[in-house]
């Protein structure tokens, strides 16, 4: 059975409990995961705006096509963006405070061609769907070669969840991991790089909506406190 998983749900239901304990829980069903419309499409009509900074980029970038192309998106949310501008403006105000660093000093810097290799690194060939992943994960590599990364499923780490047992099984959340030199390992207890480097130690972000699926593909939402490609210890500047 297909769902969205979204990782707001669980406040809600708790919040839905401890304010309505006394009324009858109604269950819509199971939401459908597919949307009549392409990735970019959908990714615009987001009542709330939360994709519109990203679709700037997508603009300037000439990519409308590549995000509609077969296969599967992370998708960055503004917030992303800012998180990636706020880092920059802080790198460059300690050289001279005076700086600001803007979507407009991004733009100013990054041609089309880098804005493209930026966003390839959320998008696979591959349709990536939660059928098939497990805690162990899966392999991908994103359509900006030699960049890998590791895609699971894997179960909520606590009990915080279950609001006076309205959801008997425990949920699992879509994880994007980037690959940094050999896949982590677990060592007393502890992740680590099999080369003891911390500086090797692979980056990863929980989606916090999964599943979409568009009439052009598959879209995961990755979480707010994602910053959009300097997160991931990419080569890009």
């Amino acid at each position: 059975m297909k769902n969205i998983n979204m990782l707001f749900i669980i406040p809600f239901v708790a919040m839905l409990f401890f304010s309505c304990k006394k009324d009858s829980v109604i269950d819509g069903g199971v939401s459908s995961p597919k949307v009549n419309m392409t990735t970019y499409d959908y990714l615009k009509s987001h009542p709330r705006g939360l994709f519109d900074t990203l679709l700037m980029i997508i603009d300037k970038g000439e990519m409308k096509d590549l995000i509609n192309s077969k296969g599967t998106m992370f998708a960055p949310t503004n917030y992303s963006i800012k998180n990636f501008l706020s880092l920059r403006q802080a790198q460059v105000r300690a050289v001279d405070e005076r700086k600001n660093y803007t979507l407009d000093t991004l733009f100013k810097y990054f041609t089309p061609k880098m804005l493209r290799d930026s966003m390839s690194v959320y998008l696979f060939p591959e349709t990536i769907v939660r059928d098939g992943l497990d805690a162990n994960g899966k392999e991908f590599t994103s359509k900006l070669d030699n960049y890998k990364f590791l895609i699971s499923l894997e179960p909520h780490t606590n009990d915080d969840y279950n609001a006076g047992g309205l959801i008997p099984e425990r949920p699992k959340f879509l994880y994007y991991t980037r690959i940094i030199g050999e896949r982590d390992v677990l060592v007393a207890g502890q992740i680590k790089d099999p080369s003891g480097n911390a500086i090797l130690l692979d980056q990863k972000f929980i989606c916090q909506t999964s599943g979409i699926e568009t009439t052009t593909g598959v879209l995961h939402v990755l979480t707010n406190n994602h910053t959009w490609l300097r997160g991931l210890r990419l080569n890009i500047n």
